[in-house]
């Protein structure tokens, strides 16, 4: 499960889903929410790990 730095829980704002992850609320979620922003590559990162995608390392 992805722990948000704001500590709301991603079920309740829509973020994942019975069917799996909704990435468009999520990213929306990072742009609003002031707390989760400070962490966006990581919490991006994280997902990442959770959905599957691959890992593209260091960005520049």
């Amino acid at each position: 499960m992805l722990d948000l730095l704001c500590g709301k829980d991603p079920l309740e704002l829509g973020l994942r889903t019975y069917e799996g992850w909704n990435i468009t609320a999520f990213l929306d979620h990072l742009s609003s929410c002031e707390k989760c922003s400070k962490s966006k590559e990581s919490l991006i990162d994280k997902l990442n790990s959770i959905i599957g995608g691959e890992d593209i390392g260091e960005r520049p």
